[in-house]
Formats: C-alpha cells, sequence, structure tokens
C-alpha cells in the first residue's frame, strides 16, 4: 500500500509501551485505593476519638448532676429538719411521746424516708420508727460523737443514704437527738448509653 502524503502513520504501541502504560493504569489505581483506605481509617478513628470524648464528658456530667442531686436532698433534709425537730421539742417539753411517736410514724411513710428515731441525752433510743431499735443504745444506728454536736449534722454513707442527726434542745438542756436515715433515689438519665454518634 502506498502512502498519501498528507496521511500520518497509524502508530501501534509496542509491547513494551502497553506494558508501561498498564502498569501506570495499576499503580494509578492502587495508589487511590491506599488513599480511600487511608481516609477511610483515619475518618474511623477521628469518629471513635470523638466518641470517647463524648462518652467522657457525658460521664463527667452525669457525675456533676448527682453531686448536684445529692446535694439538693441534703438541703431539703435540713429544712425539713428544724421544724421537725421544733414540733418533737414541744412535744417533749410536755411530756406527750405518743404524740412524738405519730409524728415520726407519718413521717416515715413517706417516700424514702428509711428510718427516724429519737435518743435521748444518755444516748439510748427511747422511740423509732423500727421498734427493735428502742432500748438501744446510740451506737447501734450511728456515730456517738453525733450526740454531742450542738448542730444539725449530715453524712452520706455508700452515695445512697442521708443520715442526718439534730439535736432536740430544751430550755436550759439538751432533751435528745433526732436522727433521719433518708434514702436517695437512684438517679436516671434519658438516652443512658443508647446515644450514638453518626
Amino acid at each position: 500500500m502506498d502512502r498519501q502524503p498528507n496521511e500520518s502513520p497509524v502508530h501501534k504501541p509496542t509491547v513494551v509501551e502497553a506494558t508501561v502504560t498498564r502498569k501506570t493504569l495499576y499503580i494509578t489505581i492502587l495508589v487511590a485505593i491506599i488513599l480511600l483506605v487511608a481516609l477511610w481509617a483515619w475518618k474511623a478513628i477521628e469518629t471513635n476519638k470523638i466518641r470517647k470524648n463524648a462518652e467522657t464528658e457525658q460521664n463527667n456530667l452525669k457525675t456533676e448532676a448527682e453531686g448536684y442531686i445529692v446535694q439538693t436532698h441534703e438541703q431539703h433534709l435540713r429544712l425539713l429538719a428544724k421544724p421537725f425537730v421544733w414540733a418533737v421539742r414541744s412535744q417533749m417539753l410536755e411530756g406527750n411521746m405518743s404524740q412524738v411517736n405519730l409524728y415520726m410514724n407519718e413521717m416515715v411513710k413517706e417516700k424514702n424516708f428509711q428510718r427516724i428515731s429519737l435518743v435521748d441525752a444518755q444516748g439510748k433510743i427511747i422511740s423509732s420508727t423500727n421498734k427493735k431499735d428502742e432500748g438501744q443504745a446510740f451506737a447501734t444506728i450511728g456515730n456517738d460523737a453525733d450526740l454531742s454536736n450542738d448542730q444539725t449534722n449530715m453524712q452520706v454513707l455508700q452515695d445512697s443514704v442521708i443520715h442526718l442527726t439534730s439535736p432536740v434542745m430544751g430550755f436550759n438542756n439538751r432533751l435528745g437527738t433526732l436522727v433521719i436515715s433518708y434514702n436517695i433515689p437512684k438517679t436516671t438519665f434519658k438516652n443512658d448509653s443508647t446515644a450514638t454518634v453518626k
């Protein structure tokens, strides 16, 4: 065949050129796959890090909120104890222990109250909502140091019970000590451990 002067020769790739072109294509595909895998791995690591930070922050917020809840219960119990002690005091001064028992039995029926006891000046439990305690020494339910304290004292036992002791003062002497044990309600949070990061 004769070639026309304006026709360019058709260049047929040689075997070496075809192999180089294929290698370049394979290398390009391999590099793209490696880049995609690296990008996916980086995103997975970042997502896990964000998840862990969110969980840590959520746990810190829960702990802080639980602390505030306990403080609130303590404040409310302290506020409640003051007029309750006044009522008990007035009945003790009149010698009306049956009315004191009635007050205590009605109070313990309220939600989360465990036990209410009245201890005399000698440290003996003279009245209690748990009748097994009556006649026992105060040390069976509390700390003897609380009997000499002239202020309302609170202790949180095992993060679940508030133990309040408050003096019942007469005109010139201490008539006794009021002891209240109050269960702190279990705190639950919405979406507890079910929140997921997308």
